[in-house]
């Protein structure tokens, strides 16, 4: 891990309230449970994360409800997903260097646990439920909003889907030779028509989205099925 004179460093430490970063839940924030396990009776963050994930859906709903007035439940839950998911989540801590500070076991940091997406991902909540507890509500909503800005700003401007899903889960199934097979269908008069997909990948349903047409549901399921491959990894 590295360290500054407070214990800890990099560039998450020059962006968060010294009251934070000072703070034991902070420290606890950056506890994999897999180091639970060399340390007995130490927690985890898991509990933080529980916490944080809580924090960050409201914080961005939020946010989204007042920048985009005209839109309606269904798909202002759909523009959250863009922001709010493993992917997202795992870029902006690794450019932090969140993975730096995480304490693990040495099995864990072996199999490359720093640059897991799901590991820094769940670190990123649990510092946001840490910002919760420390901060409060005001204060946690100021941190999220200023780390996550560019990605709350990009689903302002470009609503629907601010990345090309398909692209980028296409590149990353041909890392393993598999494609992905989407399946789609709709529902609903013409001027209501509500298309829903599914992605087979080797038979195996791993991701569903539905949309206003069958490139938004298609880029729908391809989010969901690229969330649900950063979960397992």
């Amino acid at each position: 891990m590295k360290q500054d004179g407070h214990g800890m460093g990099g560039p998450l430490w020059e962006v968060l309230p010294l009251e934070l970063v000072s703070s034991d839940l902070f420290r606890l924030a950056f506890t994999h449970r897999s180091s639970t396990s060399e340390k007995p009776g130490v927690d985890s963050n898991e509990r933080l994360e529980f916490l944080g994930d809580a924090v960050l859906q409201l914080v961005v709903s939020e946010y989204l409800f007042s920048a985009l007035d005209s839109y309606q439940e269904g798909v202002l839950t759909k523009i959250r997903a863009t922001v709010v998911n493993s992917r997202t989540l795992g870029e902006v801590a690794a450019s932090l260097g969140v993975g730096d500070l995480i304490e693990m076991s040495k099995g864990e940091e072996a199999s490359g646990g720093r640059m897991k997406g799901s590991i820094l991902a769940d670190a990123l909540e649990a510092i946001f439920g840490a910002c919760y507890l420390v901060l409060g509500l005001k204060g946690a909503k100021a941190v999220i909003v200023s780390l996550l800005g560019s990605q709350l700003e990009a689903a302002v401007a470009s609503p629907y889907f601010t990345s090309d899903y398909k692209s980028a889960l296409q590149e990353r199934l041909a890392r393993t030779g598999d494609l992905p097979v989407y399946e789609t269908s709709w529902e609903g008069p013409d001027h209501q028509r509500v298309f829903f997909s599914t992605v087979r990948v080797n038979s195996k349903t791993l991701g569903r989205g539905s949309g206003e047409s069958k490139k938004l549901a298609q880029q729908d399921a391809a989010r969901a099925t690229l969330e649900a491959l950063d979960e397992s990894t």
